[in-house]
C-alpha cells in the first residue's frame, strides 16, 4: 500500500481549523495526528467516537473521509467505499473523494468503473490539483486503458504523466510510468520502443527504486534480452533478479519475525492482565470460607474440563502427526532404497566405464575413445539429473524453495529449456520442434514449470534412438471443447515408449516410487512423480499416451494467464 500523499495535508489543515474552534472535537484533533502517522486502527477508533457525538454535516464529511481513507489503506475496500459514499457532493474536497473511489476500483481490477470516474475529473480546474496530483491521475487513466487493451490512449496518458513527473523529479513515480509505457509497446510487439523505456526504468530503479521495483526492472530486462537471443546478458539479469528476490524474501522474513514478536508481546501482556484479575478475585474470595470453597470447587470443575479437552485435542493432534509421519517415513524409505540402488549402479557403471577407458588409452586404441567418452558423459548426465530431481523432491516435501505464479509465455520457457539441451540433441542426432504460438501465455511458477519441461526433455532424449524426433504442439487429444481458462500442450517423442502397466503406475495417485521398464537406463520414476507434484502445485494436470516402440505423448494442461478485463 502506497504512502499517504502530500495532497492530504490540505484536508488535514482544514479539519484542524474546525477542531481548533470547537474544544469538544478533541477526537478529531487526535484523528488528524494519527492519520499523518498512518496509524489507521487509531483513526477508526477515534472517528467511531466522533460519529456518536457529531451531528454537523460539514464535520461528518471530514469524519467519513478519514474513515474511508483508513479502510482504503488497510485494504478493506468494501467499507472504504461505504464511507466515501456517505460524503456529500458539496464537500470542499470531493475531488479527492472521487479520486480515492476510482483508486479502489483500480485496485479491485474494475478498470471500466475506475476509468469512468477518473476521466470525469476536470483537468482544467487548477483548484483540483491542489488536492490531487495530475501526474497520478494521468498515470492511473493510462493503467486503465492498458488493461482494457486501448493502447493508443494508454500511450498518450503515460507520456503526459511522464512529462508532469519529470518536472517534479519524482523518480519512483517515473520508474513506474516508464515500466507501464514499455508494457504498452511490448503488448503491441513494438519491441524497439519498449526496450528504450525498460532500460530507462532499469537504470533509474538501480539508484532510486524499491527492492520490488529493482526486481521487476531486472526481470523485464532479462525477458527483453532473451527475446533478442542475447542469452549471456539475459542470464546476468536473471541472476540480478534472483538476488533481489532473495533480498525481498529476507525482508519479508524479518517482517514476519517482528510480527510474531509483537503478537507474543501482546499475548504476554494479556496473560499478565488475566493473572492480575485472577489475583484480585482470589483476594475478594477470602472474605468468607463458603465463597472460597465455592470458588475452589468451580476452579476444579473448570480446570478439569479444560485439561480433559486439552488432552483430547493433543491426542488428536498426535494421532494426525503420527499418520503423516508414517506416510513420510514410508515414502522416505522407498525413496532412499530406490535412489541408493540406482546411485550405486550409476557409480559402478561409471567406474567400469573409466576402467575400459584407461585400458583403451594404455593400448592406444584411440579410435574407440570417442564412444567410451560418450558413454561416460551419458552416465554422468543421468546421475546428475537424478540427484537434481532428488533435491527438488526434498524441497517440495519440506515446502522449501521459492514459488510464485506469474504470467509467462509458454513458448519462451520451452525454448529456454531446449537451449540447455542443444548439445545433447545434436550429439544424439535428435530433432526438436517447438510449435507453441508465442501469443500463448500461462499463469504458473516459471522455475517449477522448467523442472517439468527438463524432465520431459531428459526422458525423451534418454529413451529415443538416434535420428528420432521430439515435438511440442498445442492442443489436447481428449476433448475438442477445451476450457477457455486453460492452456494444453503435447510433448511428443518417437522413442521406445512404455508398457500400459508402467503408464498406469506413473499416472496413479500413490506417492510410492516405481522402477521403469528400461532397466539399463538409470531412473527410479522420481522425475515423473516430481513432474506430477509440480503441475498440481501450479493448478495443472498431466496425462500420458504411450505404446512400446511407438513413442510417448505427455499431455499437460495449465491455467491460462488472465487478460485483465473488467
Amino acid at each position: 500500500m502506497a504512502k499517504r500523499d502530500e495532497s492530504n495535508l490540505f484536508i488535514d489543515l482544514k479539519a484542524g481549523e474546525l477542531a481548533k474552534n470547537d474544544p469538544n472535537l478533541v477526537f478529531l484533533s487526535k484523528t488528524i495526528v494519527f492519520a499523518r502517522n498512518e496509524k489507521w486502527d487509531s483513526v477508526l477508533v477515534n472517528t467511531q467516537q466522533l460519529l456518536q457525538q457529531v451531528k454537523d454535516p460539514k464535520i461528518l464529511d471530514f469524519i467519513h473521509y478519514y474513515r474511508g481513507e483508513a479502510f482504503h489503506k488497510k485494504g478493506i475496500f468494501k467499507y472504504a467505499l461505504e464511507e466515501f459514499n456517505f460524503i456529500r457532493k458539496g464537500f470542499d474536497f470531493y475531488t479527492m473523494v472521487q479520486f480515492n473511489k476510482a483508486g479502489i476500483f483500480l485496485s479491485e481490477e474494475k478498470y471500466n468503473r475506475a476509468l469512468s470516474i477518473f476521466v470525469r475529473i476536470d483537468t482544467t480546474n487548477q483548484n483540483h490539483f491542489k488536492m490531487i496530483r495530475v501526474d497520478a491521475l494521468f498515470h492511473n487513466i493510462g493503467v486503465c486503458y492498458l488493461h482494457l487493451g486501448n493502447y493508443p490512449e494508454a500511450e498518450k496518458y503515460f507520456l503526459n504523466a511522464i512529462q508532469k513527473i519529470a518536472g517534479r523529479r519524482d523518480y519512483v513515480s517515473l520508474i513506474s510510468s516508464y515500466m507501464d509505457l514499455a508494457n504498452v509497446y511490448y503488448e503491441q510487439y513494438q519491441d524497439e520502443k519498449a526496450i528504450v523505456y525498460f532500460e530507462k526504468a532499469y537504470l533509474l530503479s538501480k539508484k532510486y527504486g524499491s527492492v520490488e521495483m529493482k526486481q521487476n526492472a531486472a526481470l523485464n530486462m532479462a525477458v527483453i534480452e532473451e527475446n533478442r537471443k542475447r542469452f549471456d546478458a539475459a542470464l546476468n539479469y536473471r541472476k540480478e533478479y534472483e538476488n533481489w528476490v532473495d533480498s525481498l524474501s529476507d525482508q519479508n522474513k524479518i517482517y514476519e519475525v517482528a510480527q510474531i514478536e509483537k503478537r507474543l508481546a501482546l499475548a504476554h501482556k494479556q496473560q499478565r492482565v488475566e493473572l492480575l484479575e485472577t489475583e484480585n478475585k482470589l483476594k475478594q474470595a477470602e472474605l468468607t470460607t463458603y465463597l472460597i470453597a465455592a470458588l475452589l470447587l468451580a476452579a476444579i470443575v473448570i480446570f478439569g474440563t479444560y485439561f480433559y479437552r486439552q488432552n483430547i485435542l493433543r491426542s488428536r493432534v498426535i494421532l494426525h502427526q503420527k499418520q503423516e509421519l508414517d506416510l513420510l517415513n514410508a515414502t522416505k524409505d522407498q525413496l532412499f532404497s530406490i535412489v541408493s540402488h540406482d546411485l550405486r549402479s550409476s557409480v559402478h557403471a561409471l567406474s567400469a566405464s573409466n576402467s575400459k577407458l584407461k585400458d583403451k588409452v594404455e593400448k592406444q586404441e584411440y579410435s574407440s575413445l570417442e564412444n567410451q567418452l560418450e558413454e561416460n558423459s551419458v552416465i554422468a548426465t543421468n546421475t546428475y539429473n537424478m540427484l537434481d530431481n532428488l533435491l527438488n523432491w526434498a524441497l517440495l516435501q519440506t515446502e522449501g524453495g521459492y514459488f510464485k505464479q506469474e504470467e509467462h509465455r509458454l513458448s519462451m520457457l520451452i525454448d529456454q529449456v531446449a537451449f540447455n539441451f542443444k548439445g545433447v540433441l545434436n550429439q544424439k542426432e535428435l530433432s526438436f520442434e517447438n510449435l507453441i504460438p508465442k501469443s500463448v501465455k500461462v499463469f504458473a511458477d516459471p522455475e517449477s514449470l522448467k523442472i517439468v519441461l527438463r524432465n520431459f526433455m531428459d526422458n525423451s532424449i534418454k529413451f529415443s534412438n538416434p535420428g528420432a524426433s521430439i515435438r511440442v504442439s498445442p492442443g489436447s487429444y481428449r476433448d475438442e471443447n477445451e476450457n477457455e481458462n486453460e492452456v494444453s500442450f503435447i510433448w511428443e517423442d518417437t522413442g521406445k515408449g512404455m508398457s500400459e502397466d508402467t503408464r498406469l503406475k506413473l499416472l496413479s495417485d500413490s506417492p510410492q516410487l516405481t522402477k521403469k521398464d528400461h532397466e539399463k537406463e538409470i531412473g527410479s520414476g522420481l522425475g515423473m512423480n516430481l513432474c506430477k507434484a509440480m503441475l498440481v502445485k501450479n493448478g495443472g494436470t498431466l496425462d500420458i499416451w504411450s505404446r512400446q516402440n511407438e513413442g510417448t505423448k505427455m499431455i499437460v494442461t495449465l491455467k491460462k494467464a488472465a487478460d485483465g478485463k473488467d
